[in-house]
């Protein structure tokens, strides 16, 4: 993250308000609190049980032949399970969520929009949003073909880049047949091996569309709106090599960056299929 990289605002939506911990009343901050205790101890059983197969994979002589990839598969969750949504009445009447029994077996505790928020920063929001904090996720890379050990890199990667990384390091050809889709990612063996920094040019482009948010990442530029209903009118311009945390709108100052974004976000989602009413 960059010295100068500024935390966005606290969400303040009425729906989804993320109060100031010194806002809590004392049992608010108690039982945040052992939400965040039961969080952390999920990633000790986690860790544990990575550990286990590590050690399984050592002991079969099957660990020098594997290449490890853990990663998250989105921002933070911010559901609130128990409070809201299709489940929280079934939830309510057959857990006990109560302050003395939250991580027992008949608990169910999600840890909400707050505590979401605070693991996403300095990005922002969280999972469901096209904002970096949905959308940014941390990738550990080990084993075979790893050739650099202990190294950070932050060059962008998408998912899509996991499948032609796997079947080039398997030796195994992709289908070309007329009806199949060509993979849309690029394999990371290069970057994996050491002989390159960076997967993706400054050209490559990213596009999506869920539930009414979208954006389209070009290089560090990024458009992207923040709640439905869906208007490309509503698109921010950012750019996240400065700006991480997308708080300064470049919209009205990169007025030539805006217009490109646009035409190649038209171009784009057209090619995936996105379709819009009011813009086909």
């Amino acid at each position: 993250m960059p010295e100068h990289a500024e935390l966005p605002p606290r969400n303040q939506e009425v729906e989804h308000e993320v109060e100031a911990w010194d806002e809590l009343s004392a049992d608010q901050q108690r039982i945040f609190a052992r939400y965040q205790e039961a969080y952390a101890a999920m990633v000790d059983n986690l860790d544990d049980h990575v550990g286990k197969l590590i050690d399984y994979l050592k002991a079969n002589d099957l660990y020098d032949n594997t290449l490890i990839v853990f990663m998250s598969d989105n921002g933070a969750a911010g559901e609130d399970f128990i409070q809201a949504g299709p489940y929280a009445e079934f939830i309510q009447e057959h857990y006990d969520n109560s302050y003395e029994n939250m991580g027992k077996p008949m608990s169910w505790v999600s840890y909400g929009p707050q505590w979401a928020e605070a693991g996403s920063a300095p990005f922002s929001r969280y999972k469901g949003y096209t904002r970096e904090g949905g959308i940014t996720a941390p990738m550990i890379i080990a084993g075979r073909s790893v050739d650099r050990k202990g190294v950070k890199n932050d060059s962008y990667l998408t998912v899509m880049d996991l499948a032609p990384t796997f079947l080039e390091l398997a030796e195994v050809q992709y289908p070309s047949d007329p009806g199949i889709r060509p993979m849309l990612g690029a394999s990371m063996r290069d970057l994996l091996e050491g002989s390159t920094h960076a997967v993706h040019d400054e050209r490559y482009a990213t596009v999506l569309y869920h539930n009414g948010r979208a954006f389209i990442r070009e290089g560090n530029w990024k458009l992207v709106n923040l709640d439905g209903p869906f208007d490309e009118s509503r698109f921010e311009l950012f750019d996240l090599a400065n700006d991480p945390g997308e708080t300064v709108n470049l919209a009205q100052r990169e007025p030539e960056r805006l217009a490109a974004l646009l035409r190649l976000w038209t171009v784009k989602r057209r090619e995936l299929g996105i379709l819009l009413p009011e813009n086909p």
